[in-house]
């Protein structure tokens, strides 16, 4: 596949998942719900700190033993939450790029079917994103330049490689049912099936995104200059929209790469709309 037919056809892909998430809008009360239960997860994981308390603050600054043992559960906690609310997403946007209709409660069914298996991977994810989060204290705080740049490289390739190995890990979970270990193998492999449309697929996602945050900018600036702490509140609540939408638009280009990788063929929803072909970077219409 060229270059330009991968750019393409991963361009496609990234419309896709914004016409499904005006199609169905629940999927962004799906991301609202994560984001209000992660938030609240976020500030009792951190108010011990805050408030000083003595079972989670030592008396010279530094945390207890049972104040870390909190912060690692509650961040499995969080991730449990991230990944239970993105299979949800997932499955709802399936039903539809596979032309059904999918009702609310579709999603949290499929995600309540196989809670036991996102919860093990909600403890994987988990702790492999706190080791990243470590090493990459280590890079910033480290007073040894060599040691800060060895962890700094290992934090990115570590990064990256996970990345890689995980960006389909949530469909072949919650679609085909397979086990963490399986799931992980095979997300592997679908990756570099799609990795031209995964790569930009994001991209065109993100600039969308960038190209409505100019004017919301523009607009929070305006409102904190005339109307102050008001301004912060409406600022907070444009922005943490759009966060919204794109985190949901990513996740359901997720769904549609994943469809295209398994199917050879346009989801439902673009074969609605006249594209019956799409192959290496070509959609044809009729």
């Amino acid at each position: 596949m060229g270059f330009f037919a991968a750019i393409g056809r991963g361009w496609e892909m990234s419309k896709l998942s914004m016409s499904v998430v005006k199609k169905d809008p629940e999927l962004l009360v799906y991301m609202i719900i994560s984001g209000v239960m992660s938030l609240a997860c976020l500030i009792g994981m951190s108010m011990p700190q805050t408030l000083e308390m003595a079972w989670a603050v030592n008396p010279d600054g530094s945390f207890t033993s049972a104040y870390l043992g909190f912060v690692f559960l509650a961040y499995m906690v969080l991730s449990i939450i991230v990944v239970f609310w993105n299979c949800a997403i997932i499955a709802n946007a399936n039903i539809r790029l596979t032309g059904g209709d999918p009702k609310f409660a579709d999603g949290l069914n499929a995600a309540f079917k196989r809670l036991p298996v996102i919860i093990v991977w909600g403890i994987v994810a988990g702790t492999v994103g706190l080791l990243l989060k470590f090493l990459e204290g280590a890079a910033r705080s480290s007073d040894h330049p060599a040691a800060a740049a060895m962890a700094s490289v290992i934090h990115i390739i570590g990064g990256l490689a996970w990345w890689v190995m995980t960006f389909f890990m949530i469909p072949h979970l919650i679609l085909e049912g397979k086990s963490v270990g399986d799931a992980l193998k095979a997300s592997k492999t679908t990756f570099f099936d799609t990795w031209g449309e995964n790569i930009v697929s994001g991209l065109g996602i993100s600039l969308v995104a960038f190209l409505f945050a100019i004017p919301i900018l523009g607009l929070s600036i305006g409102l904190i200059i005339v109307a102050g702490p008001l301004g912060y509140v409406v600022a907070a609540v444009l922005f943490g929209l759009l966060i919204t939408w794109v985190n949901t638009a990513e996740q359901v280009a997720v769904a549609a790469l994943f469809r295209y990788a398994k199917d050879k063929k346009m989801p439902q929803i673009y074969q609605d709309q006249g594209m019956t072909v799409y192959t290496f970077g070509e959609a044809q219409t009729v």
